[in-house]
């Protein structure tokens, strides 16, 4: 069940099996369980039949009655409406250095926090991502967990590789120790499917320093469903070979980039972590134009476009040729072509099917317009490589000229005009989207993501000879020549492959 509170009920006895095996119960545990919801973690611990004193924290009224009169003459539980983010008891417990000896929970993810709220706590959770909040009950959680307790949630992977939990990762990676994270489809959890992210399900003590930075990480991937989490407690060579298994120190994921959990068995997840140059060093990577009201100010070649639903078709006898970012001179009513939508193929953006409207008056009305984004307007009409803001299996870069580009689209803009073709090659190599899909699983491409692409310069004989494949390709494509032109595209491919594959370090044992 998903509530007000985005609390998504644990119903699946795998993984509230898994659980409270790893929990590793013991005799007189005092255990906190900090969103109980229904009590399912709750009924699972009592399932052990070993005598503990269990804290069931909830914020929802109609949860907390159906709790009472579930556990209300259990004399060794505790329910207690609060919010846990600011309960008064468990401040006092992190002063103290901890109170319990075991939490288990399914934190909310995704709640809406208004935004008086946010600014509590910022102040209370200082220099930590706020807006979600699994990330916050698992800081919180932590905070009050004894020396040497365990803690077994289950949370969207994100807190993983996402850029705005850098500060979350620096406290799991300094401050306990990570036993074992599962990361599975989100359709595993019943009633819940994102399209963003996987589920995951994080074991972990609560250490000092020293003890944290020495620990390796097992983690464990590739689920066909729930039932396979029982061959997380066999012997790893009786795992189906569908399942993946990756072990990380602790202090290695802390050298590398952001502190991302590099998921990949190749050479490839190691460029993540030599902090050389990236993408972002050589090339402006940026997000493209917002009209405010898309339905109003753009216009469609015809209805036969993807996307063209709701969109009214241009009037061809309106459209202009203009390179200026002040719009159309002396037209009441102007549109230029516009890079809206994805490519269908690599390397060449097809013909013109999208316009915005570009008059000097609606130019004017963009610029004042508060929910317009006429932003990074200083590479509108420049040339550079554009790809899809959302995700796909692969990438399909192309080149843009003279074109202003959507919010939809991410410009990757060379600072030294001489690597135009090479990185848009490299956008299209199978390497580089290997490491876009390390660097950030989820759906989205986005600009702060693509900067982060190792960024390897080719020898000068390297570099020239993919540039004028690329010019080739470019020209086979304009004649229609696809087959040629891939056939080229995989030279070009495993010349990058094969540089990118010579420079990545070897890992240690």
């Amino acid at each position: 069940m998903k509530d007000k509170f985005c609390s998504y009920y644990t119903n699946s006895v795998p993984i509230t099996s898994y659980m409270t095996a790893r929990l590793e119960i013991q005799e007189n545990d005092v255990i906190l369980e900090p969103s109980a919801g229904e009590g399912t973690f709750v009924d699972a611990v009592l399932d052990r039949n070993i005598p503990v004193h269990i804290d069931a924290l909830e914020i929802d009224n109609n949860a907390i009655r159906a709790l009472k009169a579930k556990y209300g003459s259990h004399t060794d539980i505790v329910i207690r409406k609060t919010d846990t983010l600011f309960d008064k008891l468990l401040d006092r417990f992190h002063a103290e250095g901890g109170y319990y000896t075991k939490i288990i929970g399914n934190p909310p993810y995704g709640a809406w926090q208004d935004y008086e709220k946010r600014e509590i706590l910022k102040k209370k959770y200082t220099g930590h991502y706020v807006k979600e909040t699994y990330s916050l009950f698992l800081l919180r959680c932590i905070s009050v967990l004894q020396m040497n307790g365990r803690l077994c949630f289950i949370i969207p992977d994100t807190f993983l590789f996402l850029n705005m939990h850098i500060r979350l990762r620096e406290v799991l990676l300094t401050n306990t120790k990570i036993n074992e994270i599962l990361i599975f489809p989100s359709k595993f959890f019943p009633g819940v499917g994102f399209g963003y992210s996987n589920l995951s399900i994080i074991t972990l003590e609560r250490c000092n320093p020293a003890e944290a930075v020495e620990n390796t990480i097992r983690i464990i991937q590739g689920f066909h469903s729930s039932a396979e989490f029982q061959y997380a407690f066999d012997e790893e060579e009786r795992f189906p070979a569908h399942i993946q298994i990756y072990k990380m120190k602790q202090k290695d994921i802390l050298k590398g980039s952001q502190c991302r959990f590099a998921l990949a068995k190749s050479q490839y997840a190691d460029l993540l972590c030599m902090k050389k140059t990236t993408l972002g060093n050589i090339a402006d990577v940026v997000t493209g134009f917002y009209t405010g009201d898309n339905k109003r100010f753009i216009r469609v070649l015809n209805s036969k476009i993807k996307g063209a639903k709701g969109y009214t078709s241009v009037n061809e006898e309106q459209i202009y040729e203009c390179l200026s970012t002040e719009g159309i001179q002396n037209v009441a009513e102007g549109y230029i072509p516009y890079i809206k939508s994805a490519s269908g193929q690599r390397y060449l953006h097809e013909r013109d099917t999208w316009f915005v409207r570009w008059d000097c008056d609606t130019v004017s009305h963009y610029h004042n317009d508060k929910k317009a984004r006429f932003q990074n307007s200083s590479f509108y009409f420049k040339t550079g490589i554009g790809i899809p803001m959302v995700k796909s299996r692969y990438i399909r870069a192309f080149l843009m000229e003279n074109r202003v580009f959507d919010q939809s689209v991410v410009g990757i803009f060379p600072k030294d005009s001489h690597y135009v073709f090479y990185i848009l090659a490299l956008m299209n190599a199978d390497v580089i989207n290997d490491l876009v899909h390390i660097i950030n699983p989820t759906a989205n491409n986005s600009a702060n993501y693509i900067k982060q692409i190792p960024f390897i310069e080719p020898p000068q004989d390297i570099l020239r000879t993919i540039h004028l494949s690329v010019k080739e390709i470019l020209f086979l494509l304009k004649w229609g020549n696809t087959n040629q032109a891939n056939k080229l595209h995989q030279e070009v491919n495993q010349t990058i492959c094969d540089l990118y594959t010579s420079k990545a370090p070897v890992a240690g044992p």
